[in-house]
C-alpha cells in the first residue's frame, strides 16, 4: 500500500488549518522545491494549497517526541492583528524571563497586513497539551522588535518579542544561553537540535550535522543542517532555535528562517546569533557574556 503524508507548501504565503475549537491558523512556512538549481514560489493565492508527498524519500521524518522538560527554552508564538481572525503559528526561544528570540517573517507578515499585531506565547512541555505544565503569556505591538534589515527575504530574519510579564521559572520552562563574546566557533560538524510541531498538537524534534559555510554556498549570516545526516524534517516551524551541546550544557546558535519540503533533501537555513550579537542586546535585555 502506498502511504501518502501531507505537508504544506507554501512560500511566503499563509496554510489555514482548522482547530476543533473553530480558530484558524495560519502557517507562514519558508518551502523551497528544487527545480533546475532554482527556487519556484506558489502565487500569493496559495492559501489552503496542500500537497501529498510520497514517502519515496527515506531521510524524511517526522522526528522524535519531546519529553516533559527536554526543552524548557522551547516557545511556541502565536501571531494575531485586529483585521482577521486567524492566528499565525511561529516559534522561538526564551533568552531571558522577559524574552523571546525567534524569526521577524511571521510578525513583519501580520504587521504588514495591520499595525495592531499582537499575540501570545505558549511555554511548557508540549503545544496544546499537558496544559498545567504551560505558561501562556501575551505580548503587544509594542513588544515587538523586528530587525530593521529584514525585508522579507531570507537574510536578517530576526526578532524579539517582550513578554507582557515575566515567565516563572521551573523544570519546565528555562531560559537558554547565546554564544559569548569571545566565542568563535562555527560549530561544523557538531550536532544541531530543532523543534517542531506535528498537527496533531504535541511537539517534535530532530538532529542534524552542521555544515560548513562553503558547503552550504551561503554569507556568514547563515548556518546549515545537513538532511543527509540526520534526517529531513517533516514537522520544522519558522523561528525554532537551532540548539548545541557544549561542555557547559546547551547553547542557542540560530533561530529557523528557511525551511524545505521533506520530499527534498535541502539545507536548511537559520539565522547565525553570533552575527547578531549587537542587534539582540539592544533588542532584549539579554546580556552576553564575554
Amino acid at each position: 500500500m502506498q502511504i501518502y503524508k501531507a505537508v504544506v507548501i507554501v512560500f511566503l504565503c499563509e496554510i489555514g488549518i482548522i482547530l476543533s475549537n473553530g480558530e484558524e491558523l495560519q502557517l507562514p512556512l519558508d518551502i523551497e522545491e528544487e527545480s533546475n538549481e532554482e527556487l519556484h514560489r506558489p502565487k500569493k493565492n496559495c492559501t489552503n494549497q496542500v500537497r501529498l508527498i510520497s514517502e519515496s524519500n527515506n531521510l524524511s521524518t517526522e522526528g522524535y517526541e519531546v519529553y516533559p522538560g527536554q526543552f524548557p527554552y522551547h516557545a511556541v508564538v502565536n501571531i494575531k492583528n485586529d483585521r482577521e481572525a486567524s492566528t499565525t503559528l511561529t516559534s522561538g526561544s526564551l533568552i531571558t524571563p522577559n524574552y523571546i528570540l525567534t524569526c521577524a517573517q511571521g510578525l513583519h507578515m501580520n504587521i504588514e497586513k495591520h499595525e495592531n499585531t499582537y499575540g501570545f506565547v505558549e511555554l511548557g512541555y508540549r503545544y496544546r497539551a499537558d496544559q498545567e505544565r504551560q505558561q501562556v503569556i501575551d505580548f503587544t505591538r509594542s513588544g515587538i522588535n523586528i530587525h530593521p534589515q529584514f525585508t522579507g527575504g531570507l537574510l536578517n530574519n530576526i526578532a524579539t518579542i517582550r513578554l507582557e510579564h515575566p515567565v516563572t521559572l521551573n523544570r519546565y520552562v528555562q531560559s537558554i544561553r547565546l554564544p559569548r563574546l569571545s566565542d568563535t566557533r562555527t560549530f561544523e560538524m557538531m550536532e544541531g537540535t530543532s523543534l517542531g510541531l506535528e498537527y496533531n498538537g504535541t511537539m517534535r524534534y530532530l538532529r542534524n550535522q552542521i555544515m560548513s559555510t562553503n558547503d552550504c554556498h551561503t554569507n556568514t549570516q547563515i548556518i546549515c543542517t545537513n538532511a543527509y545526516i540526520g534526517g529531513a524534517f517533516c514537522n520544522r516551524l519558522y523561528g525554532a532555535g537551532l540548539v548545541v551541546e557544549d561542555e557547559s550544557g546547551p547553547i542557542l546558535i540560530g533561530v529557523t528562517s528557511s525551511i524545505s519540503w521533506c520530499s527534498v533533501n535541502n539545507p536548511i537555513w537559520y539565522m547565525r546569533l553570533s552575527h547578531f550579537r549587537d542587534w539582540i542586546e539592544n533588542s532584549s535585555n539579554y546580556v552576553f557574556d564575554f
